[in-house]
């Protein structure tokens, strides 16, 4: 096991109330394992990717309970919410290393890109300039970057969206990580680059070995790159399985919308999709019991009451085909929506 969450729980103390952005979830990777995080924007997706490299802005946030457990050299597993913020800058790039979001805000634009690359390897690897710039430009010739020996000495804003995103994937390659996360890593690119980075992510995770943490809310992207899936709802894990598993079998009302509120090439001509009905609660005033029971159609009594524990629908024994729920509906896919 490279990595293990446990209960984690990251909140934001605001005027408004305490925002439970991420509200006790757990799960775990393997090295060369591709895990897919999805669920609607404000769901706590990718404060749970920023929670791992203890980049929550403090104040307001702060990780308020659970585990990072990570697998270090020589075997030895280290908790990273108790971590010193020297282990945690000796971690983040090296370790673990982070694709963002937005290129054009996560890159320096008064930098070239030569030196924030170059930084990296000073700071994780004791590498001298010269060594460190070699090895900058073998990397974003790795990811595609045209004339990247020219290229390299670029300020960001000489650069398309795509290359961009392939500078950010380079300096998050540079050290080997162990763990990439990759949050939406295809934000606002155009079809055909889209399908470039991903099968560039792919091929460095099989080159390296790295795990994966894939976030995103592109339901395509997912069945296109991970081996399991976990849901999430109000800062909760609310279901977790195989890919084929959610994709094929989904148990909770919340995935299965999901799943039917997208297109598919297979639809008949002019079929309507199907949106899930309201908006997500604020994660400051979370309704009682279950937080998607006031937009399910399934819901019963005791979705209003108290909160579904997890519930193991198959794969018993075997972590990586374990298929696990969170709803007290025994069988929402055999029910008229």
């Amino acid at each position: 096991m490279l990595i293990e969450v446990k209960n984690l729980k990251t909140h934001f103390f605001t005027e408004e109330g305490v925002v439970r952005a991420v509200d006790g979830i757990s799960f775990s990777l393997d090295r060369g394992e591709v895990l897919g995080i999805v669920g609607e924007s404000g769901s706590g997706k990718s404060v749970t990717s920023l929670s791992l490299l203890r980049l929550i802005p403090d104040p307001p946030g702060r990780i308020v309970g659970g585990q990072i457990l990570l697998e270090s050299e020589g075997g030895v597993v280290e908790d990273l919410v108790e971590a010193s913020e020297a282990r945690m800058e000796r971690v983040r790039g090296d370790r673990i290393a982070m694709i963002f979001q937005d290129p054009m805000t996560s890159l320096n634009p008064y930098l070239r890109v030569s030196e924030q690359l170059i930084e990296v390897l000073e700071l994780h690897r004791g590498m001298g300039r010269a060594e460190a710039r070699r090895r900058s430009v073998e990397m974003l010739q790795a990811v595609g970057i045209p004339a990247a020996a020219s290229r390299i000495d670029d300020y960001p804003h000489q650069l398309s969206g795509g290359m961009r995103q392939r500078v950010m994937i380079a300096m998050a390659l540079l050290c080997d990580p162990d763990l990439l996360i990759a949050d939406e890593p295809t934000t606002a690119l155009d079809v055909t680059i889209q399908a470039q980075i991903l099968d560039l992510i792919a091929e460095r995770k099989e080159a390296l070995g790295a795990a994966v943490l894939l976030i995103t809310h592109d339901l395509g992207v997912v069945a296109k790159m991970a081996d399991r899936v976990a849901v999430m709802y109000a800062g909760r894990i609310v279901e977790e399985g195989p890919v084929g598993a959610i994709f094929h079998a989904a148990r909770h009302p919340y995935t299965i919308g999901l799943s039917r509120s997208i297109p598919r090439l297979d639809d008949a001509r002019g079929a309507d999709l199907v949106p899930i009905p309201g908006m997500p609660p604020s994660l400051a005033r979370l309704p009682p019991g279950c937080p998607f029971h006031p937009r399910c159609a399934h819901a019963i009594a005791a979705c209003r009451e108290e909160a579904p524990p997890p519930r193991v629908v198959s794969g018993e024994g075997n972590r990586k085909a374990l298929h696990v729920v969170r709803c007290h509906v025994e069988d929402v896919a055999g029910r008229a929506p």
